[in-house]
C-alpha cells in the first residue's frame, strides 16, 4: 500500500483544462496560458512537457495559468504586467530542483511564502 501511495504522489496527471483563458472585463481583455514544465520521463528519460502534476490531492487535476497579454487597471491602479507573475513565472530549473514535478499545493506553498514576505 505505501507503494502504490508513493506512486500517486509522483504520477503526472493529463489534465483537461484549455490551454489558455480568455477574460473580459467591459473593454479591458486579459489572456492566460496554461503552464507547462519539461522533465525527465521516469520511465524513457526523454523530456517531457506536462502541467501540474495533480491538484490538492492525487487523482485531482489542476492547472495554472499565465497572464501573456492585457492587464487589469482599475482607476489609476495597475495590476500584473503580462510575464511578470510569481508563481506563474517559476521556471523549470527552479522548480524540478528537488527532482519532483510540481504540483497544486506545491505552487499553494510558494505564495503562501511569498504572502509572508
Amino acid at each position: 500500500m505505501a507503494e502504490d501511495l508513493k506512486k500517486m504522489y509522483r504520477t503526472v496527471m493529463e489534465d483537461h483544462f484549455p490551454d489558455s483563458l480568455r477574460v473580459s472585463f467591459g473593454d479591458q481583455a486579459l489572456v492566460y496560458r496554461k503552464r507547462s514544465w519539461k522533465f525527465p520521463d521516469d520511465k524513457t528519460g526523454e523530456l517531457i512537457e506536462k502541467g501540474l502534476r495533480y491538484g490538492e490531492n492525487p487523482g485531482q487535476e489542476a492547472a495554472l495559468y499565465e497572464l501573456v497579454e492585457g492587464n487589469l487597471s482599475l482607476g489609476a491602479c495597475r495590476f500584473i504586467d503580462p510575464r511578470n507573475g510569481l508563481v506563474s513565472a517559476v521556471d523549470e530549473e527552479a522548480m524540478l530542483q528537488e527532482g519532483k514535478h510540481p504540483g497544486k499545493i506545491n505552487l499553494t506553498d510558494l505564495d503562501n511564502g511569498l504572502n509572508i514576505v
